[in-house]
């Protein structure tokens, strides 16, 4: 039987692409699988595939050492990576275990990304980004193989590394862990949700003054804005009688699941840089499954990744509130309308946008590792 790491420094053990999605179709498929992560507070015994290290009490030094030291202890045939250092850390277990090991690399992330470059100005700022390019392109001369999880993040690696075997496994969601609600009237009340840091660069003020006039524009609807997020707000705002704002944690997945399904409207505003522009949201794809509209910031990775979106969904200006408010309250008066979206949404995520539809070219592709 041959065994797999999911070897991860920038997600946790939870992730859900992971443990929820690729983990399982691997053990399904015969495969000893764990996870090797940075214990983010998970419960012990929460996980019974993960092996999690304390990464904030350890030098980076340590963190290579230690995560080396436990790939020897799993002694996996392969090593799935989420970052060039994650692959530096299996580069140097197969160098030290005189094994055939395949080291790949599954990329959703940008890498540099604006969170790596944050509080950095002028020389410094440019110094980071060559060296952690460099750095990048370094580690994957030793790679075996890529996982992708969009096409924009695919393109600097396939023209690098032209003849390096990959698959595009997207974000989609395995249906069997979405719950679905029937799609009601939303004339006496209209629940919107948001998910994500309470930051203007992930449009949480957008959102929140899109809410603030729909219950402005509706006052016979009782508004509620459901917010999950790890954030508090510095300072309560002031808000109108008929609008309600309930921000709690992060959840576990399954009742992340669970607590946005009970959802009308789904609101991501992000603003629309560089970096947002070429990031498919993985959200969209839970929030399409669990049948209902989206109002989204119109991004060209939506575009590229989704181009059946409109059929259930909105493309909106993250600025132009007016705009938002139209299609919210188009939305409240007009249930025809929003019933179609919600059959829409539902029908593109059993017939296309799910885990089902792609798991197989995934376990195929790790598959072609087992003689490495």
């Amino acid at each position: 039987m041959k065994t797999i790491v999911f070897l991860l420094t920038a997600h946790s053990a939870e992730d859900e692409r992971v443990r929820y999605h690729q983990l399982p179709s691997l053990v399904e498929a015969g495969w000893t699988a764990y996870i090797v992560a940075p214990s983010q507070g998970e419960l012990p015994g929460s996980n019974p595939y993960a092996r999690l290290y304390d990464a904030h009490t350890m030098t980076r030094r340590q963190c290579v050492n230690h995560c080396v030291e436990m790939l020897r202890e799993l002694k996996p045939d392969v090593v799935l990576a989420d970052t060039p250092m994650a692959l530096w850390m299996a580069i140097r277990y197969r160098r030290s275990s005189k094994r055939a090991v395949a080291v790949l690399y599954d990329v959703t992330e940008w890498y540099p990304s604006k969170k790596n470059l944050r509080f950095l100005t002028g020389i410094a700022k440019g110094l980071k980004f060559c060296a952690m390019v460099l750095f990048n392109a370094f580690v994957n001369l030793f790679t075996d193989g890529f996982v992708f999880g969009e096409v924009d993040k695919s393109r600097p690696f396939r023209r690098l590394f032209p003849h390096r075997p990959f698959v595009m496994t997207s974000y989609y969601p395995d249906l069997k862990y979405i719950t679905t609600f029937p799609a009601e009237s939303l004339r006496q009340r209209v629940r919107l949700f948001y998910s994500g840091n309470l930051t203007d660069e992930k449009g949480f003020g957008n959102v929140l003054k899109a809410a603030v006039w729909v219950a402005r524009f509706n006052p016979e609807t009782q508004v509620v804005l459901n917010v999950l997020s790890n954030q508090r707000l510095e300072k309560t705002p002031s808000l109108p009688a008929n609008l309600s704002l309930q921000i709690d944690e992060y959840q576990p997945f399954a009742e992340f699941c669970r607590r946005a399904a009970q959802n009308d409207v789904f609101l991501d505003l992000r603003i629309p840089d560089d970096e947002n522009q070429k990031c498919l949201p993985i959200k969209l794809f839970y929030f399409m499954a669990m049948g209902r509209p989206v109002v989204y910031t119109d991004l060209k990775a939506i575009h590229k990744g989704c181009p059946e979106f409109e059929d259930f969904g909105s493309y909106v200006n993250p600025f132009d509130t007016q705009q938002i408010v139209d299609i919210v309250n188009d939305y409240i008066r007009n249930a025809e309308t929003y019933g179609k979206c919600c059959e829409a949404a539902l029908r593109w995520a059993k017939e296309k946008y799910n885990w089902k539809s792609i798991e197989a070219d995934f376990v195929r592709f790790i598959q072609q590792y087992e003689q490495h």
